[in-house]
């Protein structure tokens, strides 16, 4: 049977009694549940006091999972351990039924049920009470004990104020469980949100694309507890295709090696391609699933875009076996918005770096020409005319052997230079430059006298260089070495290529600015060449190139003006600015 035996009517003062007793009871049960927050202990309180309430031996608590239609045991007393987390769909064992009818169940054998799920109590009589919030159904409280040996025949199991004891609790339970709840999920949220706030200081704490897509993954399994995730990141020279190298949690350990799928296959490339959430609580029946290789389907996925503006980076893709709702998707959200900026950063930095590189490779290259291949080419034109100029006069061969001597010095000084520049020591200083270079020339005697010197030294290889050099305040060292070097190089192409008898280099001050000049009497350019400073640097090398570099550098701009058969000028113009002092 499944409703509860006829009793002997009360009087009315009886009845009264009985109520009053019944609910100070139940009143007293319900001011001890109402105090505890926690869900596990609260469900394990409730069904204790139930059965203590109406002399039960044994009982169970669950929870309704509206979504999948079936009731899961959240706490049990003195039951099969086996029963905690058991599932009964609609119309399986005591829970079920309560389910499927929507109403108290009350029934003398629970071996009668249409499924009984614990087939040990068979024999025993049980009830079965749902706990409804709000109109729905949230719960199932189930009570049982084994059948009263000695019970006369149509003594009921239970007192019969069992079934309204239990109600009673019931709508107090349903309240203490929608209070617990809440608190529970504040909690969850705001853990939640502390997770994904640790997650974003650690994406964006690296600015190294890889490492920082790992370490959000990792962060993702541990601090949301996802099990596994993937981070494909959109191929930037093949927009259509998602490459996978970023796995987390299980995947983590099953998956090795990268992947590359194009954006019209998979849930994840469903995402990428139309840059909207997907959710799918039941992956085997959707015709997007792509099973991940080398690992068991998941029950669950959900694939979020990370979008930067209008563009579309990666996917931030998690996969479990219970589905996903509206806050998961929310969480996953705010992780992808992070990821976006941080993806965009280091790329960024890595472009940043790839560009230093480069600009370090041409300051080099323009280092390596100015300061050392000037030398050498000195030497060069020396060497050839040494043994001519022994055969003229001894003491000219001896004078230039020595300036070979003098000038591989200097050009081993120069290559210290940038040596320590390359591999810098602990405890180095600036000053420590060699004193054959450039630097430590300008350091000891400022720009114009480390001018006069080169003069002096282009004058003794064989090409007459006149001055006229104004000191026209200090400036800061990088600036002065730039000058210099570009007075180098000048002075050195007229020598190697002019055909010039003399030059003329010079340094003033005019209109807040300092000017460098380098003139010769050479062969010149081509008239049609001359009209432009840029075509005449794009015709004359690499030498012309970095003068015109290392001007900009410092602010300043070059000029040439030439013409054939009448000379060259090289002019550089650097206005002062700060640290310089007029």
């Amino acid at each position: 049977m499944d409703t509860p035996k006829a009793a002997v009517p009360e009087s009315g003062t009886g009845q009264l009694r009985r109520i009053l007793r019944q609910q100070e009871t139940v009143r007293a049960v319900v001011e001890s549940i109402s105090g505890e927050l926690e869900l596990q202990p609260l469900l394990e309180r409730i069904i204790s006091h139930a059965c203590d309430l109406i002399g039960a031996e044994h009982g169970t608590i669950g929870l309704v999972d509206a979504t999948r239609d079936f009731v899961r045991t959240a706490a049990a007393w003195r039951m099969p351990p086996d029963e905690v987390g058991a599932e009964m769909p609609r119309g399986v064992g005591l829970a079920g039924m309560v389910l499927e009818r929507g109403a108290p169940v009350v029934i003398d054998r629970y071996g009668d049920l249409p499924s009984p799920t614990q087939l040990a109590l068979r024999d025993h009589p049980v009830i079965g009470m749902p706990i409804e919030w709000q109109g729905q159904m949230i719960g199932v409280l189930g009570v049982g004990k084994a059948p009263a040996p000695d019970a006369g025949p149509g003594e009921p199991p239970f007192a019969e104020t069992a079934v309204e004891t239990l109600a009673l609790l019931a709508r107090s339970a349903a309240i203490a469980i929608a209070n617990a709840r809440r608190y529970q999920d504040q909690r969850h949220r705001s853990e939640r949100m502390a997770a994904v706030a640790h997650v974003a200081r650690l994406v964006t704490a690296d600015l190294r694309l890889d490492e920082l897509l790992q370490r959000a993954a990792d962060a993702i399994h541990e601090r949301l507890g996802f099990p596994n995730i993937a981070i494909p990141l959109i191929d930037p020279e093949q927009p259509g295709t998602l490459v996978i190298r970023t796995f987390g949690g299980h995947y983590k350990q099953l998956i090795k090696g990268e992947y590359r799928i194009p954006i019209t296959a998979g849930l994840m490339g469903e995402a990428a391609r139309t840059r909207m959430t997907v959710v799918v609580n039941d992956v085997s029946v959707d015709p997007r699933y792509l099973p991940t290789p080398g690992a068991p389907a998941e029950g669950a996925e959900l694939a979020i875009p990370i979008l930067l503006g209008d563009r579309v980076l990666g996917v931030v893709n998690v996969e479990r076996q219970e589905p996903f709702d509206a806050e998961d998707a929310a969480v996953v959200g705010v992780i992808a918005d992070q990821l976006a900026v941080a993806i965009e950063n280091a790329r960024l930095y890595a472009s940043a770096q790839q560009v230093a590189v480069l600009e370090e490779r041409q300051r080099l290259a323009r280092e390596l020409h100015d300061a050392v291949t000037q030398h050498l080419s000195t030497i060069a034109l020396i060497t050839q005319t040494l043994g001519p100029a022994y055969a003229r006069d001894h003491r000219e061969g001896e004078e230039r052997a020595r300036r070979l001597v003098e000038l591989s010095q200097a050009a081993l000084d120069e290559m210290r230079v940038l040596l320590a520049e390359l591999r810098p020591r602990k405890g180095r200083r600036e000053a420590d430059a060699p004193a054959g270079s450039a630097r430590a020339r300008l350091r000891r005697h400022g720009l114009a006298v480390a001018l006069g010197l080169l003069a002096d030294d282009v004058s003794r290889a064989g090409l007459p260089v006149r001055t006229d050099l104004v000191a026209c305040g200090s400036r800061p060292l990088a600036q002065e070495e730039a000058l210099y070097r570009i007075a180098q190089e000048a002075l050195s192409n007229v020598a190697r290529h002019a055909g010039a008898t003399h030059a003329q280099l010079t340094l003033t001050s005019a209109a807040g600015a300092t000017v460098l000049s380098v003139t010769d009497d050479g062969a010149g350019f081509a008239a049609d060449i001359a009209r432009t400073g840029e075509h005449a640097i794009q015709m004359g090398g690499l030498g012309l190139l970095t003068m015109r570099e290392r001007a900009t550098a410092i602010g300043g701009t070059l000029r040439i003006e030439s013409a054939a058969g009448r000379g060259t000028t090289v002019r550089a113009v650097v206005p002062l600015g700060e640290g310089c002092l007029a």
